[in-house]
C-alpha cells in the first residue's frame, strides 16, 4: 500500500474523485424533498428538502430534546425500564453463553476478533433461543413455563459440556494480519465511538418504547401475544400473517411465557422489541469486525459508522419492525464465506464456517421469506464456488440451513398444507384458503402498476435504480460515494460477491415484490461493507483520511437531525417518558374504551381494525385476508344471532368503517364483502345490538362504532 504523501494535497486521483463525488452527492441528497403529511383540501403541499430538515433540526434542537421528555406534558420514567433492561440482559447473557458453547463445537472459539466475536456469539445464541422457543411452542408448551425453562436448561448444559473441557485448555488465537502502513492508532476509535454515541444512545432509547407501528400492532407482536394466550404456536385462522416464519418474534414470546402477572404480555413484548432494536448496533459491530478483518481498521470503522448513520435502521429499531434483523443475518451469513473466499488457507476452519454460515442464513429465512432468494441461495452458490469438490462441506451447510428453517415449514405444512404459507397458494392444492383468498393475497403483493398499467417500464426502472442511491428518504448520506469508490478496489474476491448480493437483493425487490422500500433494508449492511472497502482504498493518504472524517461526521450529524423530524419519519422520540403513559398514548380511543368497559369473562368481536395489540379482553377478529368474523351472522335469524353471540360470550362488537373503506379503496388489499352497514342496521332493528356512546365521525355514517350486544330477553 502507498505511504502518506509528503503534503496533504498530494494524493492519487481516486481520493479527489471521492471528494468531488461526495460533495456533489451531498448537495443532491440534501436537496431531495421529504415526504410530509398530505395537505388538507385547499392547502398547498409543503415538501421541505432533507437539507432544510437538517437545518431545522439544528435550529430547533432544544425543542427536539424537549420532545424526548414529552414536551413537559407527560410523566417521566426511567426506573420503569429497569425490569425490561434486566430481563433483556439475562436473555443476552444466556444467548452469549450458548453462542460460545457452539463456537467451541465448531472449533471457532478463538477464530473471530474481539468485536465480531462478541456479535457472532450473540447472533448464534439468539438463533438457538429463537429455534428452541419455536419448537417448544409448536409442541404446545407455551402454557407450561416450567417445562420451557427446564428444556432450555437442558439445552444449555448439553451445549456447555464441551465448553467446560475447553475452559482451561491452551488456546491458539488467530493472528490478525493488518497492514501497518494503513493502521491508525486504536485511540482514534474512541473518538469515533464518541461521535456515534448520540445516535447509538438514541437507538437504544427508542428501541425500548412501547410499539405503535401498524404492522407491529397487527402481527409482529400481536401474534406472539395470541400464541401465548392459547399456549401453542400454530397458524391462526383469523390472522394470515401467523403463517409466516417469526424467528425474531420468539424473543418477545419467550419472556411472555416465563414471566407472571397480568402485564407479562406487554413486558415480554418490550423485551423482544428491545432485542430487535439492538440489531442495528449488532450490525454496526459486525461490520466493524468484518471490515477490520477483511480490509483494515479504516474499512471496519467506516462500515460501522455508515450503518449507524442510516435513518432506516434507526426507524426499524424504534418501531419494532424486523427488517433490520433480517439485514443483520444477511451479513452474518455472508461473512464466513467471504472469509474463506479471501483467505483459502483457513482449511482447518472451513467446516465450522460453513455450518455457521448455514445457521445464519437459516435464521434470515426464519425472519422473512424473501431471504430464500436474497440470502440462502446466493450464499449457497458462493459456498459451491469456495468448496470446489468438497460435497461434504456443502452438505453440512445445507443441513444447518434446513435445521433452522424446518420447524416453520413443518408447522405450516401440518396446519395449512402449504409449507410456505401464505405464499405460493396456487402451487400447493392443499392450501386451506379459498381460491378467492389466494388471489386476493397474490394481487395485494404483486409488482405494482403505474398510471399506464405497466409493471416494468423505463420510468419505473429509473426510479427503482435511484431508490438505493439516495432517492429513498431514509437511505443515509454515508454509503453511496464510498461504495462506488469501493467498486474500483483490487480486492475482487470481496467486491464481486458483495455486488452479486446487492444486485440479487435489488432484483428480487424490484422485479418480484410489491416494492416497499423497507424491503431493501437487507442490502444496507452489504452496501456498508462495500463502503468500507472504498474507505480503506483512500485511507492511506492524508487528504483521504481528512475527507473520510468530515464525510462520516457529517453523515452522523445529518442522520441524528433527520430521525428527530417526527412529522416526516414518524418515529416516536419520547425516550424519557413513562412506559405506561406511552402505551396509553399509543392505544386508540376505541380500544381504551373497551379495556375499561368490558366485564371480566366477556369477549369482543372486532371487524375492520386488526391492530389490536393493546386490546386486553378476549377478542374475535380477522385481517383483511381472512374470513370475516361477521360471516356466520349474515344469514342467521335474530334468535340464531343471539344464541351464537351468547355461546362465544361476545358482549361487544367494534366496527372500524374507516379501515374497511381503506382496504376496499382502489389498489388496496380488499376486504370481505359480507361486512356492510345494512347488516348492522338490521341487527339494531332486531334488538340484537345497541350502539354505545362511543362513535367517531359523521353520526349518519360514523367511522368507528362500538355496539353493545343485548341479552336475548331484550334491553
Amino acid at each position: 500500500m502507498p505511504k502518506d504523501a509528503s503534503s496533504p494535497w498530494e494524493a492519487p486521483l481516486c481520493v479527489w474523485i471521492f471528494i468531488v463525488g461526495a460533495i456533489v452527492y451531498a448537495l443532491w441528497y440534501l436537496s431531495v424533498p421529504m415526504p410530509w403529511p398530505a395537505p388538507q383540501p385547499g392547502e398547498t403541499a409543503y415538501l421541505p428538502t432533507r437539507g432544510m430538515l437538517v437545518q431545522t433540526g439544528l435550529l430547533l434542537l432544544p425543542e427536539s430534546i424537549s420532545l424526548w421528555f414529552g414536551g413537559g406534558e407527560m410523566p417521566l420514567g426511567l426506573l420503569d425500564r429497569l425490569g425490561v433492561i434486566l430481563i433483556t440482559a439475562v436473555m443476552l447473557l444466556f444467548s452469549y453463553a450458548l453462542g460460545e458453547f457452539l463456537l467451541v463445537r465448531l472449533k471457532l472459539l478463538d477464530f473471530f476478533g474481539r468485536v465480531d466475536g462478541i456479535v457472532m456469539r450473540l447472533a448464534i445464541g439468539l438463533t438457538i433461543v429463537s429455534w428452541a422457543t419455536a419448537v417448544l411452542g409448536m409442541c404446545g408448551l407455551l402454557d407450561r413455563p416450567l417445562a420451557m425453562v427446564l428444556s432450555l436448561a437442558i439445552l444449555f448444559v448439553a451445549l456447555g459440556a464441551a465448553w467446560k473441557k475447553q475452559l482451561f485448555a491452551p488456546r491458539e488465537r488467530e493472528v490478525e494480519l493488518e497492514d501497518p502502513k494503513t493502521e491508525q492508532p486504536e485511540g482514534e476509535s474512541w473518538w469515533w465511538l464518541l461521535a456515534a454515541a448520540p445516535l447509538c444512545l438514541f437507538i437504544i432509547g427508542v428501541s425500548i418504547l412501547p410499539p405503535y407501528e401498524y404492522d407491529v400492532l397487527e402481527y409482529h407482536l400481536l401474534v406472539p401475544k395470541e400464541w401465548h394466550i392459547i399456549g401453542q404456536i400454530r397458524v391462526l385462522p383469523n390472522n394470515v400473517y401467523s403463517g409466516m416464519p417469526m424467528g425474531a418474534e420468539m424473543w418477545a414470546l419467550l419472556p411472555m411465557v416465563v414471566l407472571t402477572g397480568k402485564q407479562a404480555w406487554l413486558t415480554g413484548a418490550l423485551v423482544g422489541k428491545l432485542i430487535i432494536g439492538l440489531f442495528t448496533l449488532l450490525t454496526a459491530g459486525l461490520l466493524y469486525g468484518a471490515g477490520k478483518r477483511l480490509m483494515g481498521v479504516w474499512g471496519g470503522r467506516a462500515a460501522a459508522v455508515a450503518a449507524i448513520a442510516v435513518p432506516w435502521l434507526t426507524y426499524q429499531s424504534g418501531t419494532g419492525l424486523v427488517d433490520g434483523v433480517w439485514a443483520f443475518f444477511t451479513l452474518a451469513a455472508a461473512y464466513p464465506v467471504l472469509i474463506v473466499l479471501n483467505d483459502p488457507q483457513k482449511e482447518g476452519h472451513r467446516d465450522g464456517l460453513a455450518i455457521l454460515s448455514g445457521l445464519m442464513a437459516g435464521m434470515a429465512f426464519s425472519v422473512k421469506y424473501p431471504a430464500l432468494l436474497v440470502v440462502v441461495l446466493p450464499v449457497f452458490a458462493f459456498w459451491v464456488f469456495a468448496a470446489g469438490r468438497d460435497w461434504r462441506l456443502l452438505l453440512m451447510h445445507v443441513v444447518a440451513v434446513t435445521m433452522v428453517i424446518s420447524p416453520w415449514l413443518i408447522r405450516n405444512t401440518i396446519d395449512t398444507g402449504n409449507p410456505v404459507f401464505p405464499l405460493a397458494g396456487n402451487v400447493f392444492p392443499t392450501d386451506v384458503r379459498s381460491e378467492d383468498q389466494i388471489e386476493q393475497w397474490n394481487r395485494a403483493h404483486q409488482v405494482p402498476i403505474n398510471a399506464d398499467g405497466n409493471r416494468y417500464s423505463m420510468s419505473q426502472l429509473a426510479s427503482g435504480i435511484m431508490t438505493p442511491f439516495g432517492r429513498s428518504p431514509w437511505a443515509g448520506l454515508a454509503i453511496v460515494p464510498l461504495a462506488i469508490c469501493g467498486l474500483f478496489s483490487p480486492s475482487r474476491k470481496l467486491v464481486i460477491p458483495l455486488v452479486i448480493l446487492l444486485a440479487t437483493c435489488w432484483i428480487v425487490w424490484w422485479g418480484l415484490s410489491h416494492r416497499l422500500e423497507r424491503f431493501l433494508i437487507p442490502a444496507i449492511p452489504l452496501g456498508c461493507l462495500l463502503a468500507g472497502i472504498g474507505a480503506q482504498k483512500i485511507a492511506p493518504f492524508i487528504a483521504g483520511r481528512v475527507a473520510l472524517r468530515i464525510w462520516l461526521g457529517l453523515s452522523l450529524f445529518a442522520a441524528l437531525m433527520l430521525v428527530n423530524q417526527t412529522q416526516s419519519i414518524k418515529l416516536d422520540p419520547r425516550i424519557f417518558v413513562s412506559l405506561d403513559a406511552l402505551a396509553k398514548s399509543h392505544t386508540s380511543g376505541a380500544i381504551a374504551y373497551l379495556n375499561e368497559n368490558v366485564a371480566p369473562g366477556d369477549a369482543v368481536l372486532v371487524t375492520g381494525d386488526a391492530a389490536l395489540f393493546y386490546l386486553q379482553p378476549p377478542v374475535f377478529y380477522h385481517t383483511c385476508f381472512n374470513d370475516s368474523t361477521m360471516t356466520q351472522l349474515v344469514n342467521m335469524t335474530k334468535e340464531e344471532r343471539q344464541a351464537h353471540l351468547a355461546e362465544a360470550n361476545i358482549a361487544w362488537i367494534y366496527v372500524h368503517w374507516g379501515e374497511i373503506e381503506r382496504f376496499r379503496s382502489p389498489g388496496n388489499y380488499g376486504f370481505p364483502s359480507d361486512v356492510t352497514r345494512d347488516l348492522f342496521a338490521q341487527m339494531e332493528s332486531q334488538g340484537v345490538l345497541e350502539p354505545t356512546e362511543y362513535q367517531l365521525g359523521n353520526p349518519e355514517n360514523p367511522t368507528v362504532v362500538i355496539y353493545r350486544v343485548l341479552p336475548a330477553s331484550g334491553p
